[in-house]
């Protein structure tokens, strides 16, 4: 039995492929925390938050959004979720709060606000893409 916090994105992602709804424990186990402190992020409401949350999650398990995914599930999660976070608090008439990165969440930053690749964020921090997904994988943690 494979201890859930240790799970890959490639396993995870090889459970999706086979539908398997472990995978989808796997999925919440690993990335609640940083999907739901990013919503957090933006609401200031932890009630707000959570039921946001709560459908971003199933949104994910129901249109099949990590259908495809081999690797990268956690930059595909953190645009998913502020994408789905914005939306939301739109929709409701909600004006989401602005999120100012610091130097310790920059990368988060580009990644979630401003969308740009891998290969644009290592360029605009001047590092190589190996040290930039070390670092995303840093600031999630």
């Amino acid at each position: 039995m494979v201890m859930r916090n240790t799970i890959s994105d490639e396993q995870i992602g090889t459970l999706l492929k086979q539908n398997e709804d472990s995978a989808w424990e796997y999925l919440y186990d690993k990335y609640a925390p940083v999907m739901y402190g990013l919503i957090y992020n933006l609401t200031d409401d932890k009630v707000l938050a959570e039921k946001i949350f709560i459908n971003a999650f199933l949104q994910l398990k129901e249109k099949q959004t990590l259908s495809g995914i081999n690797s990268g599930v956690c930059y595909m999660l953190l645009r998913y979720t502020y994408a789905f976070a914005i939306k939301e608090l739109m929709g409701n008439g909600i004006k989401p709060k602005i999120l100012n990165p610091s130097e310790e969440v920059k990368l988060i930053h580009l990644f979630c606000i401003q969308c740009t690749s891998l290969t644009e964020v290592a360029s605009i921090l001047n590092i190589t893409e190996k040290e930039t997904k070390k670092r995303i994988r840093s600031e999630v943690l």
